[in-house]
């Protein structure tokens, strides 16, 4: 892991603490400059989570990745950087179905008394880790945030972006797990034709006021609360947007 190295991908050139202000700092940068994208899945190339091959694709090579991926370097960040974090568990919502054990991996830090979420590695959720705290909405990038507990161990984050209607997320787990328990669960997002990320091309990056997308054959860009669509007609042009949008060249994709 070179840290130095690792910053300055995410764009930040400050000094590090292991303190709120830089875990926000790092979390915000982290989302604005690396894509969350599964053009690896897409193209049949195989995902290996460890830490040298990740940090090769990620930052020297300037990719994105999905959330096995993305979470299990930024969490290495932080520990590197001094951070007290862990990685836990998480099942997503598709609708009102809950997906099994390991289907996400996030981050829970410990700091000053109190644990944050951090998720890098989700696509379009918030942009700065948020408290773990029952029934208080937090604001984040233009939408609410809140948890409630699921069970003992466990919590639901729900998000709204009206303060009325709450949309179910996912349900965390607070204790700690191991990267080889999560495999299983990557290895079948990469291979089964029932995998979202087998059927679909996903490649999303947050910024200031919106958000740069493609889906499958459309380019989506959210700015200010508006949103356009574009269909993207062919390979060449898909390429362009890569370049120009994500920063993601045609040479470093399989």
């Amino acid at each position: 892991m070179n840290t130095k190295e690792y910053l300055s991908r995410i764009k930040f050139f400050g000094k590090t603490k292991a303190d709120l202000n830089t875990l926000n700092q790092l979390h915000q940068n982290h989302v604005f400059h690396i894509p969350f994208e599964n053009l690896d899945i897409q193209s049949g190339q195989k995902i290996h989570l460890e830490k040298q091959k990740l940090f090769n694709k990620i930052i020297k090579a300037k990719r994105g990745g999905f959330c096995y991926e993305l979470n299990y370097l930024f969490l290495s960040l932080l520990t590197n950087l001094g951070f007290d974090a862990k990685m836990i568990s998480a099942r997503i919502y598709d609708n009102d179905n809950l997906g099994p054990e390991f289907d996400h991996m996030a981050i829970i830090v410990s700091l000053e008394n109190e644990e944050l979420l951090a998720d890098v590695g989700f696509g379009d959720l918030f942009i700065k880790p948020l408290k773990i705290k029952q029934e208080i909405e937090q604001i984040d990038g233009g939408n609410i945030f809140k948890f409630s507990r699921f069970n003992e161990q466990s919590y639901l984050l729900s998000k709204s972006v009206n303060g009325l209607e709450f949309e179910k997320k996912y349900v965390l787990e607070t204790n700690e797990k191991r990267l080889e328990q999560f495999l299983p669960q990557c290895e079948l997002k990469q291979q089964s034709p029932d995998s979202y990320f087998v059927q679909n091309k996903v490649c999303t990056i947050a910024e200031k006021n919106g958000r740069k997308t493609i889906f499958n054959s459309k380019y989506i860009e959210k700015q200010h609360g508006n949103k356009t669509e574009l269909i993207i007609e062919n390979k060449e042009q898909e390429k362009n947007i890569l370049e120009k949008e994500f920063g993601i060249a045609e040479n470093n994709v399989c």
